[in-house]
């Protein structure tokens, strides 16, 4: 046990990345993908097991300095329990039973959390936390008792959330349709290293809130496989649905913009739409005109009403 220590640890199934493998690989070299660095074109071949790895990710650091893999060791059953059910179930396009059902939440809880944008994101707010704590125990002459206890928890909190909330995003996650958008031939989904994505369309032109999985119109979409795209919503969208090439890539596009570093496809080509920042789309374009005008209009408004007065009374 002690000789098969999991330090390698993937923040991106390898069981998941094995789909995207290009069929197109020589025979006797190891079966690749191709990765391509965000916003860029030109994509290099890798080993699914050589690449979205990180050190010791999931590994909890005891007091004692003993290392503990419980979190690694619960995460790759929950992946070998879903590369069971894609593979006998919705690969071939099955329905899934209760029990399977839950096990496909519990998965795409755990890719929502796993990776390390969201941990990046959770160190950041624990940072200004701890910052604004030091500012205070400084300004009021006190112990940083408080701001240790604060570093301490950090060192293990993106490890110990993901198991913390792994049960209440997956029981929201269960009572949302699923359904399972198939590729026509000719067009294949894409995937990255935060394949799983939440939008909501009628928070598109904020920037106060976030999508969130109890929103009227959110989609929760994850890539499973070059044909196979999962999309859970709140919509009576349920079932495997066929999905037209336009539409692939337009979930393409998304999963692309949507990428922390880095994005993978089964093979080398890539589409100029992947890169664009608001879909080919008449209605779309015309909807962002709007929102542009409205925009322009409000701070027109804004300065009439408060800007003038103010500088007038400068004058």
């Amino acid at each position: 046990m002690a000789k098969n220590k999991p330090t390698k640890q993937h923040y991106v199934p390898e069981c998941y990345l094995r789909g995207w493998v290009d069929p197109k690989t020589p025979a006797g070299q190891e079966p690749y993908v191709w990765i391509f660095n965000r916003g860029e074109k030109v994509g290099r071949k890798k080993a699914p097991s050589n690449i979205f790895t990180e050190t010791d990710l999931y590994t909890l650091r005891l007091k004692t300095g003993e290392k503990d893999y419980s979190i690694e060791e619960t995460l790759s059953n929950l992946e070998g329990r879903y590369a069971n059910i894609f593979r006998n179930k919705i690969q071939k396009h099955l329905p899934l039973s209760e029990e399977e059902h839950i096990t496909l939440c519990a998965f795409v809880a755990a890719m929502l959390q796993r990776t390390p944008r969201y941990r990046d994101n959770m160190d950041r707010f624990h940072n200004e936390l701890i910052e604004h704590t030091e500012a205070m125990e400084k300004s009021h002459g006190i112990d940083s008792k408080e701001s240790e206890k604060m570093k301490e928890f950090q060192k293990n909190s993106h490890r110990m959330s993901i198991v913390q909330m792994l049960p209440s995003i997956t029981e929201m996650l269960m009572p949302m349709s699923v359904a399972f958008l198939c590729a026509k031939r000719g067009s294949k989904f894409v995937t990255s290293d935060d394949p799983c994505n939440l939008f909501n369309p009628d928070l598109q032109f904020q920037k106060f809130h976030s999508p969130g999985l109890s929103q009227k119109n959110v989609q929760v979409t994850l890539p499973l496989s070059p044909e196979i795209a999962l999309c859970m919503s709140w919509s009576p969208l349920r079932g495997y649905a066929e999905w037209s090439n336009n539409e692939v890539e337009e979930m393409n596009r998304m999963v692309v913009g949507h990428c922390y570093k880095y994005f993978v496809s089964h093979n080398s080509k890539v589409r100029r739409h992947w890169f664009r920042r608001y879909p080919l789309d008449f209605f779309f374009i015309l909807k962002i005109i709007r929102h542009l005008v409205e925009m322009r209009w409000y701070k027109l408004k804004n300065w009439y009403q408060y800007g003038r007065h103010v500088k007038r009374k400068r004058t």
